[in-house]
């Protein structure tokens, strides 16, 4: 993508601008979708390897952070980002993410995790499981003080660089409320900036789109459940770019 398409992109994500009310945001910008889905069949095209494989999701981070960024450094926000290092609150919402995201995830754990780290991260992925089977989004979003993110040890994310589309969309303007709202149960969420969230959904959605139409498992999947079926078969990333069916839906 050239600089002149990139700012295209950029000029699309100002549709949402300012502070959001606290609900969320499901509009899909339909040119960033459509770069997220050509650079999937783009990197599929060039061979269906483990290396292509990986590829699409770090593609679709790139594209989302560029966007934000750009977004941000031609509009200034009106309030700063109260997030900072320690700050998790946003750890205990359970995260849905794509295929492709959750094969570059568990990649990295399986080559650059220690073993015990490994299997003290099975035990917290088994316990999610269990505590939020037959529940509804509702019911588990008031009980996730009870249930963090299996990949956040000592308050920080262990995959940070690689984190799926909708962390690098989770913010708060006010981190003391963030953390009330965490221990209290309460479902009325912070006021956030609705770019950030609307440019991941539509990365999600193109490279969702490109896996579809590249004959590749298209689904949103529950990062905790994807971890189990990563670890529970042999070559994960190789059956998938191959077209079949790596994850329960």
């Amino acid at each position: 993508m050239n600089r002149a398409q990139r700012r295209k992109m950029a000029k699309q994500a100002r549709k949402s601008r300012g502070v959001s009310e606290p609900r969320p945001v499901t509009s899909v910008d339909a040119r960033i979708a459509q770069a997220a889905r050509d650079n999937v069949v783009q990197i599929v095209n060039q061979g269906r390897s483990e290396a292509r494989a990986l590829e699409i999701a770090a593609s679709g981070f790139f594209l989302a952070d560029h966007l934000t960024g750009r977004f941000e450094a031609e509009n200034p926000l009106p309030q700063p980002i109260a997030c900072q290092a320690g700050c998790d609150a946003c750890c205990y919402n359970q995260v849905e993410l794509t295929p492709p995201e959750a094969l570059l995830i568990g990649h990295h754990i399986k080559a650059y995790f220690p073993e015990a780290a490994q299997d003290l991260l099975f035990g917290h992925v088994d316990r999610i499981l269990q505590l939020t089977a037959g529940k509804g989004k509702a019911e588990i979003a008031a009980r996730r003080r009870q249930i963090p993110c299996p990949l956040l040890g000592k308050r920080t994310c262990s995959v940070y660089p690689i984190r799926p589309l909708v962390c690098r969309a989770m913010h708060g303007l006010d981190a003391a409320r963030c953390q009330q709202e965490l221990e209290s149960g309460s479902l009325a969420a912070s006021r956030y900036y609705a770019h950030r969230h609307e440019i991941a959904l539509s990365v999600s959605a193109g490279v969702l789109e490109g896996c579809r139409e590249m004959g590749c498992q298209a689904a949103t999947l529950s990062l905790a459940q994807a971890l189990q079926d990563f670890f529970s078969q042999e070559d994960p990333v190789e059956r998938w770019i191959s077209g079949e069916e790596v994850f329960k839906t």
